[in-house]
């Protein structure tokens, strides 16, 4: 049987997906719900408290017009401009394929699932009880030691298919930056703490591109994007920041504000020869020197052996 916070999902999904409905027309689609496995209905008065659960939990409500005899989302933007409740409603998305999915597996190709999570419902019980958590930790930057920590868990976030913690120690020194990917033996902690209220991801991350956080200030930095890739660019920004700010013959320039970091330099290298930074030149400068060490690298004959 699915529980409420699931079928309250799927609602709000449906009701995304299709439209305004009467409670027949959306019992017509649960029935045909990959996971209602015992072919339930919604019946009345389980669908006004949905409604009420749904308008407390997701601020969203979902109003009854007698003009139509439907039901209909009154303010479905909550949900669009919340990513959170976007990559839940995907994952019910995903659900309701599982059995066309397993019947052709043979057609559908995927990436990895992200890495670590398995920890995330952890992290979160943590979070949700205001407690520590306490794991061993292997860095990519000194793989033959295992580090053991006892960190105030903030918040979770996930980047390129990872994802990350970030937490503070107890005593308030310092904020890391962890992978769950290299966590091991993890388990709640004994401490009762809560993050420090300035530590919330909209603070941590205020101009920031990617999961690395440094000491450099934000920028204003000017891209001018090539070809085909103008189009990419537009219907996927880099950055909430991002302006369009000139638009000629083969090219559009585009404007951010942001902190010029390891993960934003990578990104502008991904587009590779479709992209060149215009400001600040102290940026273009920096992109321009690696460049230079990847041409001396390819100038050099190749040390491979068959």
């Amino acid at each position: 049987m699915m529980n409420k916070n699931e079928r309250c999902l799927w609602i709000v999904g449906t009701f995304i997906d299709y439209g305004n409905m009467s409670l027949k027309e959306l019992n017509a689609r649960f029935l045909d719900y990959t996971l209602n496995y015992e072919g339930e209905e919604i019946q009345p008065r389980t669908f006004d408290r949905d409604r009420r659960y749904i308008a407390s939990t997701f601020q969203v409500d979902i109003n009854f017009d007698p003009r139509l005899k439907k039901y209909h989302l009154v303010n479905p933007e909550e949900i669009h401009d919340n990513p959170i409740f976007k990559y839940l409603l995907g994952s019910i998305h995903v659900n309701n394929l599982s059995a066309l999915a397993l019947k052709h597996k043979d057609r559908i190709m995927l990436q990895e699932i992200p890495t670590g999570i398995e920890w995330l419902h952890i992290l979160l019980d943590a979070i949700d009880k205001g407690r520590t958590v306490c794991f061993d930790y292997t860095s990519y930057y000194a793989k033959d030691k295992i580090f053991t920590f006892e960190v105030i868990p903030c918040f979770v976030r996930m980047f390129e298919h990872r994802w990350y913690l970030v937490c503070e120690y107890p005593d308030r020194s310092q904020t890391r930056v962890l992978a769950l990917e290299r966590m091991r033996n993890l388990t709640i902690g004994e401490q009762a703490l809560a993050p420090s209220p300035d530590i919330t991801p909209e603070n941590f991350y205020k101009d920031c591109f990617g999961i690395i956080r440094d000491d450099k200030q934000p920028e204003r930095i000017m891209l001018k994007v090539y070809k085909n890739q103008v189009d990419y660019i537009r219907s996927l920004p880099l950055h909430p920041s991002q302006q369009e700010i000139e638009t000629g013959e083969g090219y559009a320039v585009f404007q951010y504000y942001l902190r010029p970091s390891f993960d934003f330099i990578q990104q502008v290298l991904w587009h590779r020869e479709s992209v060149e930074i215009l400001q600040p030149i102290p940026f273009r400068q920096e992109i321009l020197a690696i460049i230079r060490q990847m041409l001396d690298r390819y100038a050099q004959p190749s040390t491979t052996h068959r």
